[in-house]
């Protein structure tokens, strides 16, 4: 068993799936997050562009993304409460771990739709650290070819 540093979760290797990663990597390709090269003046004002209009997507993929985990989230509960209702033995105890038992799945999917969740809102953070940082570069750019700072 391992531990998440950054959100305390308890985890074994075995059972780690890239599978929201990926869905997440797919939903936004922040290729430019990973990758870096020497960058002229435009293609500097092109990379504000691009990852400004990235950042407009951002907000619809977190929705859809938030719509998922709700969906997970009421399928794990309603699967959660009918196991509950129909467990063999009526002390709540027995019956609410044997609907553990059986919703193993429900809760299985519903922890990945937060995975996803949260693996989009880093990318966020990521992608606005990325537009904050070339518009400064873009700024001290255009300084240096102004002939720096004025004074009258």
């Amino acid at each position: 068993m391992n531990t998440n540093e950054g959100t305390g979760e308890v985890y074994d290797e075995d059972d780690v799936s890239p599978e929201s990663e990926s869905t997440v990597l797919a939903m936004m390709t922040p290729a430019e997050l990973v990758e870096y090269s020497p960058m002229t003046p435009d293609a500097i004002e092109e990379a504000i562009w691009q990852v400004s209009e990235r950042l407009q997507l951002v907000a619809r993929t977190i929705v859809i993304l938030y719509e998922e985990r709700h969906r997970a989230e009421e399928a794990f509960q309603k699967a959660f409460s009918k196991h509950v209702v129909n467990s063999p033995n009526k002390q709540i105890s027995f019956a609410r771990e044997y609907a553990k038992f059986h919703t193993a799945d429900e809760l299985h999917e519903l922890n990945l739709a937060k995975e996803k969740l949260r693996y989009a809102e880093e990318m966020q953070k990521a992608l606005m650290a990325k537009h904050y940082s070339l518009m400064n570069i873009n700024k001290s750019v255009t300084a240096m070819y102004q002939g720096g700072p004025r004074r009258g």
